[in-house]
């Protein structure tokens, strides 16, 4: 086999391998960045329902209890602002 031929050859193997390893390099690279990814949406997601569980939703009785309590002090306090104007300075 003539060496300019076997250089050739040579050389086209040696490209091929680079070729391979940066290949190799850069799927490793952008399997660890996409690993990160999902890990950090695990994460935040886990911290979400955390927060969410942590919440607890106004029933529609409660809601009707409050607003009703809050008529209640709303007029209480009507009256003793009333009563307050009424009374003389003294």
């Amino acid at each position: 086999m003539p060496d300019g031929l076997k250089e050739a050859i040579e050389g086209a193997f040696a490209a091929t391998e680079r070729t391979r390893a940066q290949a190799q390099d850069l799927t490793e690279k952008t399997r660890s960045r996409a690993q990160g990814l999902v890990d950090e949406v695990a994460r935040r997601g886990s911290d979400a329902r955390g927060t969410l569980d942590g919440l607890r939703l106004v029933s529609r009785d409660e809601l009707r209890q409050l607003e009703d309590r809050i008529d209640e002090i709303s007029t209480r306090l009507a009256e003793l602002e009333s009563k307050s104007k009424s009374q003389p300075e003294g």
